[in-house]
């Protein structure tokens, strides 16, 4: 898989940072660097964390916490535990938290771009095509797969970093909210998402999160296996025209049944949703009376000439909705890779709150 520096900084520190993290907290048009020893590693979910000693331009010492993305995320991208430990002198570059210049600067944060070791090395690897490239001014994508024809492979969603920036930063105030909801959207408080608790918000959030999602084709069903989101939030789409099981324990992701239509697309109905925190969209709630209608299309042509998958959502819950919103939205075919196990660790979903 090539992924070249510039990609790597826009999108895949980019992506696995900011899923778990809003793009609030961050200046993400501004980068600086940092050098310091490390005094703390948290190599956990659904973010690691570094904590360093540095002494800025006038000798004063500041202790810097840094974000970054997942373990597994890292791990793909050639960057190990082992990589950067207590003790080592490093420089991180970081996109500073947009709160730091409102206090002591003796305490500060960032989230993680890359790090420079004491020896010149940088992690993520960088490799000697990725370099060249990038000297050369050139950008490219690890989207464009073989194709797909079935709906299985490997899909990444596609955003902008300027997409990005906005996602999360406030609650869909322009939608046809109830009273209930309106009243929700004016008490928004960021730091009050519930995946700082390692709550996940299910569907419909989850269909829209940055990570990957792995898309495996059976003869009677879909499996979708989320990158960074634990294995209780994998969804099964059932092809074979099976009903709604009178057992079904209502939950965040709710009971899904696909059927294909004559221009080969997919239309997912879904339903048996649980009560869910921030269900619909930042800030929103659901309620048991959700429903989904998903509809998935394969399309080849994109930025990069690769497979795409485009999809809408029909989202009704009339305890916060007074009519149906659809949501919108692409998938790239990429690279097919294996994910490390994921398990969500409170303290490090939290931990960054401190310095809000």
């Amino acid at each position: 898989m090539r992924i070249l520096i510039t990609f790597i900084i826009l999108i895949m520190t980019t992506k696995s940072s900011f899923a778990h993290h809003s793009r609030t907290y961050f200046i993400l048009d501004q980068q600086i660097e940092v050098k310091g020893t490390i005094t703390q590693v948290k190599w956990r979910n659904p973010h690691v964390r570094y904590v360093l000693q540095s002494k800025n331009a006038e000798g004063v010492t500041e202790t810097w916490s840094m974000d970054g993305q997942t373990p597994g995320g890292y791990e793909q991208e050639g960057w190990f535990r082992e990589s950067i430990k207590v003790g080592d002198e490093v420089t991180f570059v970081v996109y500073p938290n947009s709160k730091n210049a409102q206090r002591s600067a003796k305490k500060q944060s960032g989230l993680l771009n890359k790090a420079l070791l004491a020896d010149g090395t940088q992690v993520p690897i960088a490799s000697e095509e990725a370099l060249a490239a990038e000297a050369a001014g050139e950008v490219e994508s690890e989207f464009g797969g073989s194709g797909s024809t079935d709906f299985s492979g490997n899909w990444s969603y596609s955003l902008i970093l300027d997409e990005i920036k906005l996602l999360g930063s406030e609650p869909p105030k322009h939608w046809p909210l109830t009273a209930k909801g309106r009243a929700q959207a004016e008490a928004f408080d960021l730091d009050a998402d519930p995946i700082f608790q390692c709550i996940e918000a299910g569907a419909p959030r989850m269909i829209n999160y940055l990570y990957d999602r792995k898309w495996i084709r059976h003869a009677d069903r879909i499996e979708i296996i989320s990158e960074a989101t634990p294995v209780e939030q994998n969804r099964t789409i059932w092809l074979d025209g099976r009903n709604m099981p009178k057992d079904h324990v209502p939950d965040s992701i709710g009971f899904s049944t696909g059927t294909f239509n004559d221009d080969g697309s997919l239309t997912v109905e879904t339903s048996g949703f649980s009560a869910v925190r921030w269900g619909l969209e930042s800030g929103i709630d659901s309620s048991n009376k959700k429903t989904l209608t998903e509809r998935y299309t394969l399309a080849n042509g994109s930025f990069t000439g690769g497979q795409r998958m485009i999809f809408s959502i029909v989202v009704q819950d009339p305890e916060y909705l007074t009519k149906p919103v659809t949501v919108h939205g692409v998938y790239d075919l990429s690279d097919d890779r294996e994910y490390a196990p994921f398990t969500c660790d409170p303290e490090s979903a939290s931990a960054h709150l401190e310095f809000n």
